[in-house]
């Protein structure tokens, strides 16, 4: 009965938990203050309901992301061409329609290149080319599409950024392979400046292009960041139809708990700089590759999913420290009201 009790009060807001989240995050067992720190994906507070509306849009066009880190003199890898009707971008050349981008590829490219949609997100239409061959682009992971295909489909709707690929770190390429891994760097503003709240690393495994978890689905890693040393405290991964400890590198072999992120110290202080450059923002989530160039941001997100932060470390998202700075969006009418749990997230409704 106590069960239940707490799984009716933890569906309630702020945290909007499902019996299915109850079950990821495998609350069993744990203290009711540890349940209570851990949000749903519905949460209010996880969807941006904290930032404004009108900021996030500097963060959803990767253009006008790139164009401010630019003018700031903060890395990110180079942008060699954009793929857009009209749009533009200093230093890079500019591509107006799938021919044009063929011919490009045909005979001006040093590949690898990366190519992602300039309005993308979750990794959607983000690829690792190695080659471009009778007009088709061959992929990382082996696989082949034609470029025709591809371009149609993203250089009207919203444009393509073709960059270079970093190379990782050469700890990074020894842990994990000659692969990207970006770490999710949630950064919280406050009155007095921003606050680096939890980190997570997101290792790629095996062919995949990118290193998006996908609760596990994608075969990637996660693995929990303290946000103080840099040193990886807990590694999780699809096993067994189950999420589980992954300690070593499945394909190097390599040990993974215990290590520290190269760089780490540089890519904080990197994320803190930077984020007040997006006003307006106060639930920002940075994604940083440790290349061997240093730190590089290949974007910021306006709020962003927190399963991946809290499937990794264990921990709850909305400690102390979170509720100083977040609020549960007000209900709309009183008897929604009555169904939100007091505490510091309901103060002013």
């Amino acid at each position: 009965m106590k069960r239940q009790i707490e799984m009716a009060q933890l569906r309630r807001p702020p945290n909007r938990l499902t019996s299915a989240e109850y079950a990821m995050y495998k609350l069993e067992g744990l203290s009711w203050e540890e349940k209570s720190t851990f949000l749903g994906a519905n949460s209010g507070t996880a969807i941006n309901t904290n930032n404004d509306l009108r900021a996030q849009y500097l963060t959803l066009d990767k253009l006008i992301t790139y164009g401010i880190l630019r003018f700031h003199q903060f890395p990110f890898p180079e942008i060699k061409a954009i793929g857009h009707p009209t749009r533009n971008f200093p230093g890079a050349i500019s591509l107006r329609s799938v021919d044009e981008v063929a011919a490009y590829l045909a005979t001006q490219v040093d590949f690898p290149i990366f190519m992602k949609p300039i309005a993308g997100n979750a990794g959607a239409g983000s690829v690792w080319v190695e080659a471009f061959e009778d007009g088709m682009l061959r992929l990382r992971n082996g696989k082949t599409v034609a470029v025709k295909e591809y371009f149609e489909r993203w250089l009207g709707k919203e444009g393509i950024l073709l960059q270079v690929a970093a190379r990782p770190h050469p700890e990074i390429a020894l842990r994990f392979g000659p692969r990207l891994a970006t770490a999710r760097v949630v950064v919280l503003m406050s009155n007095s400046g921003p606050i680096v709240h939890r980190a997570v690393l997101r290792i790629p495994v095996g062919q995949n292009m990118i290193d998006n978890f996908q609760h596990g689905a994608s075969g990637n890693l996660l693995g929990a960041i303290d946000i103080d040393t840099g040193i990886i405290s807990n590694v999780i991964g699809k096993k067994n139809m189950g999420l589980e400890t992954i300690p070593a590198h499945p394909d190097t072999g390599e040990q993974i708990i215990g290590c520290a992120v190269p760089d780490w110290q540089q890519a904080k202080e990197m994320c803190i700089a930077a984020a007040p450059l997006f006003p307006g923002i106060k639930y920002q989530s940075w994604d940083i590759a440790f290349t061997d160039q240093g730190p590089q941001t290949m974007e910021v997100n306006s709020g962003g999913d927190v399963d991946v932060l809290q499937l990794a470390s264990g921990r709850g998202i909305a400690d102390a420290t979170w509720w100083k700075l977040m609020r549960e969006p007000a209900p709309r009418n009183f008897l929604r009201r009555l169904l939100v749990r007091n505490g510091p997230w309901s103060q002013g409704f």
